[in-house]
């Protein structure tokens, strides 16, 4: 009877064991999404939009392409080769990222993080190539070098939140709201700063 008795405790034992780990794990989830006990792994960004010289991003964007195809065209149907028009196609990409224009709710995980990293490493290559490619004066190097140490910093960015553990999901959503101002103003600093004063 005794026996018996201690075969019941230890199953039940058991099965509170599980069901506090489920809860940890649930817990672990939804309040430390990149956590190890993190079952996801990923945090549903919410962006919010702000206005800049009263545009939104996505205008801003579209207004720069649409001169920067114009000037894209007139460099392959003429006879000089323009580094900074040619390259700039290049790096536009990681400016474009869906969770940087759009107002919806992202889903980020490391996967997207490494790819992004990625991404923003071969812009910086590119930025690095023109150095010795493109025919610049002090001013426009300045410029240049500049973009090149704001590459480094959105790669320092990304790479901090890829590899932070224990970010609660209110550190993510400033973190990546953060991130998406940095490109935002990235955007802003290539474009205006270094294209419009550099290209010929």
């Amino acid at each position: 009877m005794s026996t018996k008795r201690k075969k019941v405790n230890w199953g039940t034992g058991i099965g509170g064991f599980v069901i506090l780990i489920i809860i940890f794990i649930s817990i672990m989830t939804w309040f430390y999404p990149f956590s190890p006990f993190s079952v996801n792994k990923s945090y549903s960004f919410t962006p919010k939009e702000v206005l800049h010289n009263g545009k939104t991003y996505e205008e801003e964007l579209s207004e720069f392409k649409a001169a920067y195809e114009e000037d894209l065209k007139k460099d392959l149907e003429g006879d000089n080769y323009n580094p900074t028009v040619d390259r700039t196609q290049y790096v536009l990409p990681i400016f474009e990222q869906e969770w940087i224009i759009g107002t919806d709710s992202k889903s980020l995980d490391k996967d997207e993080l490494d790819r992004m990293l990625f991404d923003v490493e071969q812009a910086r290559e590119t930025l690095l190539d023109l150095v010795s490619e493109g025919n610049y004066n002090k001013e426009e190097k300045g410029y240049l070098v500049d973009n090149i140490k704001s590459f480094l910093s959105l790669e320092e960015s990304i790479r901090y939140i890829r590899d932070g553990k224990y970010f609660s999901r209110s550190e993510l959503q400033t973190l990546f709201g953060n991130l998406r101002g940095d490109f935002r103003t990235g955007f802003e600093f290539y474009t205006t700063i270094f294209y419009d004063r550099s290209h010929k």
